[in-house]
């Protein structure tokens, strides 16, 4: 008995720890350089750590999986992303050319984008993720104004009023 105790106590260690490796720091994800240029050695630990926990929660792992539990119901046969606005998804229907843009704003205060990765969570339910490395700042506003236009190759560029720049992105939610 004891050592089937043992046995499951390992097991839930090894799960434990598995799922902790997951994700990764912005220490471990980072250069010393790079870690040192956004201030973020300024921090505290109870402050970095907190960060850190917050990049937890709001992974894009963590948005996938909200996804694949969102109401499966309204999913239709073949098509795993429901049936509302499906503009962005692969194999999105063909519609309308004013299907081809679609106009939002981004929720919250907004400074631009700086990484791949980076989520934009725009007010009409949206989530679309950057696909390319590139960088674009602006002093912080709330609630910016953005086009996203599908482009050449069905890839799709999301532009932020009244700014020229424009970065790659896909949809995830």
């Amino acid at each position: 008995m004891k050592i089937l105790l043992l046995i499951i106590l390992a097991s839930v260690l090894q799960v434990s720890a598995y799922a902790a490796d997951e994700f990764s720091t912005l220490e471990e994800r980072m250069s010393g350089k790079e870690f040192k240029e956004t201030g973020l050695g300024k921090l505290t630990d109870t402050e970095l750590s907190a960060l850190n926990d917050w990049l937890r929660r709001h992974s894009v792992a963590t948005l996938e999986n909200a996804v694949a539990r969102s109401d499966s119901s309204s999913a239709v046969a073949g098509n795993p992303y429901g049936t509302g606005d499906l503009r962005g998804f692969p194999n999105q229907p063909k519609g309308e050319p004013e299907d081809d843009v679609i106009n939002s704003t981004i929720v919250g205060t907004f400074d631009g984008w700086q990484t791949k990765g980076t989520l934009f969570k725009l007010a009409n339910g949206m989530i679309w993720q950057q696909t390319e490395n590139d960088s674009f700042h602006i002093p912080p506003v709330e609630n910016p104004a953005v086009t996203i236009k599908k482009g050449f190759l069905k890839k799709w560029k999301l532009s932020v009023v009244g700014h020229k720049d424009k970065v790659s992105v896909m949809r995830i939610q």
